[in-house]
């Protein structure tokens, strides 16, 4: 075997033949022969496969060479068809060796009886040197190989006829001291082995076929890229110029092949094609800038991404800088410098520098966030004194804000007079008042910020006549705001009416009933007069 470059699947077969080989050196058995049925099998695949994309080389260089009437691209046009009928030539002369070889173990097939010959005919046919048929392959190999080489100086071309000694695996083998190419290859190797070697070679000499013409084709320009549409392009360094600053850019030509569709990859992935306003393939390089890791003295975090422009078998790829700001993030909470516990509190974020394309999204581990009807607009409902807002803008991460929420301001408890007016604690109502109306009111601050979360309710609560210091009538677990005063009976001038607040719930931004914490002096005394 000659080495160079193989395909995987040329270097496994060559494995298999390399041991398959040693196997015979150590006991010849029909499990083994059939292996390289299999190998022969194999190989002949690989010569109709390699022998197709060779024809292939070859017509795209007498195509290309047609367009050009360069010297050096009508000479490896010629050079190139040598290559190919030397390489037919050299692989029929090795087929009907291959014919010879199974005429000689009696058969014109590989049938059961000619893999399972055991017998040395083929092998004499091949070591011995009054035979043309061993002395002929192997110049035949030799006399390839030169003529290969000549016809493309610029690519090197080792022997396919290497003795042991010329090979780097078997160069310090003992066993193999003072035997030629022929000798190594087909000594004590039963007939399908032998032919299953000679087709090994066929592959070999493909391959050389491969690489002087994919040199050639080199030569002939073959897959260069012709640009034909040519547009200037200038490139700033920033869209945007302070008044009093340079402009500065990069000015430079575009072009295009209109025979070419090129292909468009950032970090892989392949892009959408379009069409520039200058009429140039372009791909559209869109994605969401991630940030982190910014620097404190810039305020910017350096990224990069790969770009990659396929044309034709060629591809070229550039890494690209460039830098992310980070986001400075505004909020707007009315007038209130805190938060409102279990509230739904009105906040306004803004992100400097996004403009039309902010379009947030925001979460929080100690609070609900509901978006509003505009970008930014939220309503904040904390369920933790400290917490803090992730702010991401198509999912990216911008950054967080840190919030406070205080407690809520407990209502003052008033008593009123049937027409609605507060009832002075000191004058107090008459003693043939008909009713009273007992309200829980929230803070006014409290009010103003959150008007939908100062909705208290009084939903129980103990009435008691007092006269003379002690309680004469009792109402209990009133469910009313609206005390009727005659279940207490006929008031008289220096009793006291007392107001015990048992139960007072608040009404949430989500609708819900929240309990409001009493005490022992959350009452209210009204005097009669």
């Amino acid at each position: 075997m000659a080495g160079g470059k193989e395909t995987p699947r040329q270097k496994l077969i060559g494995m298999m033949y390399l041991v398959l080989t040693a196997l015979l050196a150590l006991q010849v058995s029909s499990a083994v022969l059939e292996k390289f049925a299999i190998i022969q099998s194999t190989l002949d695949g690989l010569i109709a496969e390699g022998s197709s994309k060779n024809q292939t080389t070859l017509d795209n260089i007498i195509e290309e060479a047609g367009k050009n009437q360069n010297p050096k691209v009508v000479r490896a046009k010629e050079n190139a068809t040598k290559v190919r009928e030397l390489t037919k030539s050299t692989l029929k002369s090795i087929d009907d060796l291959k014919k010879e070889m199974m005429k000689t173990s009696g058969t014109d097939k590989i049938d059961d009886k000619f893999i399972n010959d055991h017998s040395s005919k083929v092998a004499t046919m091949m070591i011995d040197p009054r035979s043309p048929h061993g002395v002929g392959f192997e110049k035949l190999l030799n006399d390839y190989v030169k003529q290969v080489s000549e016809l493309c100086p610029s690519e090197k071309f080792e022997k396919l006829t290497k003795s042991p000694d010329e090979i780097e695996m078997f160069k310090d083998n003992d066993k193999h001291d003072n035997k030629d190419f022929r000798t190594f290859m087909f000594e004590n190797t039963p007939p399908i082995a032998a032919l299953a070697s000679v087709t090994q070679i066929q592959t070999e000499v493909l391959e050389y076929e491969s690489k002087a013409l994919a040199k050639l084709a080199e030569e002939a320009n073959v897959g260069t890229i012709r640009f034909d549409k040519f547009v200037p392009m200038v490139l700033p360094k920033s869209q945007v110029v302070v008044a009093g600053t340079k402009y500065e850019a990069e000015m430079f030509i575009s072009g295009a092949a209109s025979a070419v569709t090129p292909e468009f990859f950032r970090d892989g992935a392949k892009l959408n094609n379009a069409i520039s306003d200058a009429g140039i393939p372009i791909g559209k390089v869109e994605f969401t800038a991630s940030g982190g890791s910014y620097d404190k003295a810039t305020g910017l975090a350096k990224k990069s991404f790969k770009a990659e422009i396929k044309l034709a078998d060629t591809t070229f790829s550039r890494v690209i800088d460039y830098y992310v700001a980070e986001p400075v993030i505004k909020t707007t909470t009315g007038n209130a410098p805190r938060l409102y516990m279990n509230c739904g509190n009105a906040v306004t974020f803004e992100v400097s520098g996004l403009g039309p394309a902010f379009n947030p999204s925001f979460s929080s581990n100690g609070a609900e966030v509901q978006k509003g009807d505009k970008a930014g607009v939220t309503t904040i409902i904390p369920s933790q004194r400290k917490f803090a807002v992730t702010v991401s803008n198509g999912g990216a991460p911008l950054g967080s804000v840190n919030f406070e929420a205080k407690p809520i301001p407990r209502p003052r408890f008033l008593a009123k007079d049937a027409s609605g007016r507060d009832i002075d604690p000191k004058q107090g109502i008459k003693a043939n008042s008909p009713q009273i109306k007992v309200n829980a009111e929230a803070e006014a601050n409290f009010k103003d910020e959150v008007p939908k979360d100062a909705n208290f309710r009084i939903r129980q609560m103990n009435i008691l006549l007092n006269r003379g210091g002690n309680a004469v009538a009792t109402l209990s677990n009133y469910t009313s705001e609206i005390v009727d005063l005659k279940g207490l009976g006929q008031l008289r001038a220096g009793d006291v009416i007392i107001v015990e607040l048992r139960q007072v719930i608040r009404k949430t931004y989500k609708g819900t009933d929240e309990p409001v914490p009493t005490t022992a002096q959350d009452f209210i005394l009204i005097p009669v007069k």
